[in-house]
């Protein structure tokens, strides 16, 4: 007989399946031996190539970020002339609240905004963060003497170079605009002011998702400390956080009931190539890589689309805006343009009354309804533009009792 039937004359008989798994566990021994080669290769090649890749992009990233979002944390606040600087800033601002310094003749109402408001409280809020870091931020809350049960509440979001204690002038127009409503309403709720600088952070952002999620956060925060937020406006810098929090958003009802984006950009790329004759398209191809650019027009119009309630929205802005001119100025957006969920005023003031430069920084109380380039039923003929945002936003309330 064959030897594939009987092997010896104890007549055992052969199992070609013992074969066939003995086969199979020389295979997945010799395979398991391979794959743990290639991890090691891996791990000394391709891991470590992508580590690098991240820090590469971490160090570009944190360039960028210093350079154009947060310049106040960067090597330049250490020169010289930028602290002195910021300490006149400072200091007016400080003296803004002391009744022993002198009024200032180019505000409205100074001396009834020391008279109504209490000095400005400075508090720190823990913010959780994606990877369940905690960081802080803090705001600074300027609130009625008058108190009682339901407050008007405004959230600013200021621009470049503000912190919550050198900036006075973005807030004082609304705080004068407020005092205005009050003298000629029956009853209004007191008001509390929330300044929110990212400049007053504990730590640096890594990306501008990032910064995004810390404003978004930040917002839930205050309305959980404070309640529903009436009103909120993001100047420049501003927006582009702003913008970020509304495409992160799961759920708008953690927004302000009025939103309002003030002279901002269309978006990163647009704005980077009015750099350097052009050339800052090469900056904003190494912002990209390091996280740092953002479709503003495109997140607010996303974010309408999104949500079928949701606040309302405003933009506002200047025909001569020499930081962010042309196709990067967010008014003169096309698809901003078209969309009928959004308010848009756009401001062209003459030329002899204040430099097109300075258009960009200028009070906001300076803005009129004579100043429009299209007329708009957003305001009344002689109010200005704080004064119309606090009107649409500001509820007349019956009398409260006055604590």
């Amino acid at each position: 007989m064959s030897d594939l039937s009987i092997s010896s004359s104890n007549e055992v008989f052969f199992d070609p399946g013992l074969s066939i798994v003995e086969d199979y566990s020389k295979i997945e021994e010799v395979t398991q031996k391979i794959q743990s080669i290639w991890a090691q290769i891996y791990d000394a090649t391709i891991g470590n190539l992508i580590k690098i890749v991240h820090i590469v992009r971490n160090a570009i990233g944190s360039v960028i970020r210093d350079a154009f979002f947060f310049p106040l944390k960067s090597a330049i606040i250490n020169k010289q002339w930028v602290q002195e600087r910021l300490k006149i800033e400072e200091n007016y601002c400080r003296d803004f609240w002391d009744p022993t310094k002198p009024l200032d003749p180019n505000l409205n109402l100074h001396a009834q905004i020391r008279e109504k408001f209490i000095p400005p409280e400075d508090r720190i809020f823990p913010i959780q963060l994606k990877d369940g870091k905690t960081v802080e931020i803090t705001c600074r809350i300027i609130q009625t003497k008058q108190s009682g049960d339901h407050f008007y509440n405004f959230a600013a979001v200021p621009g470049l170079f503000a912190t919550i204690s050198n900036d006075i002038g973005s807030t004082h127009p609304y705080l004068a605009a407020y005092l205005n409503a009050y003298k000629e309403a029956e009853s209004l709720p007191p008001a509390r002011f929330m300044v929110i600088s990212e400049n007053n952070l504990n730590f640096k952002p890594a990306t501008l998702d990032e910064a995004g999620f810390v404003l978004l956060e930040t917002l839930k925060i205050l309305k959980g400390e404070f309640g529903e937020i009436d009103q909120l406006v993001a100047h420049s810098l501003g927006t582009v956080f702003l913008a970020n929090a509304l495409k992160q958003a799961d759920d708008p009802k953690f927004f302000p009931n009025h939103i309002c984006l003030d002279r901002g950009p269309t978006s990163i790329w647009e704005a980077s190539k009015q750099y350097l004759l052009g050339l800052g398209r090469l900056i904003y191809l190494l912002a990209k890589c390091g996280g740092w650019t953002s479709d503003i027009e495109q997140d607010v119009i996303g974010f309408c689309q999104k949500w079928e309630n949701k606040p309302s929205l405003l933009i506002t802005g200047v025909i001569q805006d020499h930081q962010f001119y042309g196709s990067a100025n967010l008014c003169l957006g096309e698809k901003i343009k078209k969309n009928k969920d959004i308010e848009v005023l756009v401001f062209n003031p003459p030329r002899q009354l204040v430099h097109d430069q300075a258009h960009h920084s200028l009070k906001v109380d300076f803005f009129h309804p004579l100043y429009l380039i299209v007329d708009s039923g957003f305001m009344k003929p002689l109010e200005n533009l704080p004064e119309a945002i606090i009107r649409h936003s500001l509820p007349v309330v019956e009398k409260q009792e006055i604590a």
